[in-house]
């Protein structure tokens, strides 16, 4: 519950004001204690105690009051990203093998966590990971990379239809998947211990919903480009020709979309007016390109190749919400093409 409390002067220049006792407990401050104080963006003052010691939660799932285990599952990715240090599963009347196979799978794709006890009534995963050695940043930029890589395994599969280059672009969207969920439980963390947000680079908490909804967007194009493949390879496995000609219009396409997608990224690591400019023009040259390329198919194709290279214009319209959480972050303080000014 908020506390009014009064300023009282102790010297010209110096005002002073008492801590609540619960707070005093609560966080076992001591007389001749040090506190850091600091301002925040938004104005307001922390009190910061030096000495105080790192909080730890832990989240108790009741496996029995869980239906499908997609939903436990989902649960579990869900704990992590919330942050919790350790996750606890338990049944009282036990949990099935393929209950324990699909838990203790998940529980394996989530970074710095391992599993410390398996039994068909108790799971327990204990994370052992150093949120501040985690740059958001740098996980966004490896984030791009991965689902450049697949856009990469994706022209490759134009060609060829591989069976064998769609399953690496699985793998790679699995990692993709794994380092979201690493994403967002920085973030959240991050909210709750701003310590670490100085540590992973949130210069404030105003950048950690953009980061989320860019990471969330970055996830799905590679969504995308997976589904992309699978029609990909689902086409030529039927047998179906795509002309030469339609062939390498595609195949520029899915170029001008790689282009447009690592412009966008580049936009908002390094939000400047000329990245930015740079980025909605590879984004309307895919999409031009896109709707020039699906009115040269031929009658035979349309139906088969309308899908495929409608999943590239998509890609490039899901690269324009980015762009706004880039332009959100040059505005935020002053550049040659803006000037903020306090009233």
């Amino acid at each position: 519950m908020d506390e009014l409390r009064k300023l009282q002067q102790v010297s010209n220049s110096t005002l002073t004001v008492s801590i609540p006792s619960e707070y005093v407990k609560h966080l076992g401050l001591k007389k001749g204690g040090n506190i850091v104080v600091k301002e925040e963006v938004d104005g307001t003052l922390r009190l910061i105690p030096t000495a105080r010691k790192p909080k730890t939660a832990k989240a108790s799932i009741r496996v029995d009051v869980v239906g499908m285990a997609e939903l436990l599952s989902r649960l579990v990715v869900s704990c992590y990203m919330l942050g919790y240090d350790a996750i606890e599963l338990t049944s009282k009347a036990g949990m099935s093998p393929a209950y324990l196979a699909e838990t203790n799978k998940t529980l394996r794709r989530l970074r710095g966590v391992e599993i410390v006890q398996s039994s068909e009534h108790v799971i327990l995963a204990q994370s052992f990971m150093d949120p501040a050695k985690f740059p958001v940043d740098s996980l966004i930029k490896r984030l791009q990379l991965l689902v450049s890589k697949s856009l990469e395994n994706s022209i490759v599969a134009l060609r060829n239809g591989s069976p064998s280059v769609l399953n690496e672009i699985r793998k790679i969207q699995g990692e993709i998947d794994e380092l979201y969920w690493l994403i967002v439980r920085q973030l959240l963390v991050a909210l709750s211990d701003r310590e670490i947000s100085v540590k992973i680079g949130l210069e404030s908490p105003l950048h950690t919903s953009g980061d989320r909804v860019s990471a969330k967007t970055i996830e799905e194009i590679g969504q995308i480009i997976l589904e992309l493949t699978e029609e990909t390879v689902n086409s030529r496995e039927a047998g179906i020709r795509i002309e030469e000609r339609t062939m390498k219009r595609i195949e520029d396409l899915a170029k001008s979309a790689s282009d447009c997608f690592d412009a966008t990224i580049e936009s908002l690591l390094v939000p400047e007016i000329g990245t930015i400019d740079r980025a909605l023009a590879k984004i309307e040259a895919t999409l031009s390109l896109e709707r020039e390329v699906t009115l040269e198919l031929s009658e035979s194709e349309q139906p088969h190749m309308r899908t495929i290279i409608s999943r590239f214009g998509q890609l490039a319209r899901y690269c324009n919400i980015i762009i706004e959480i880039a332009l959100n972050r040059l505005l935020r303080k002053t550049s040659k093409v803006c000037v903020i000014q306090e009233q």
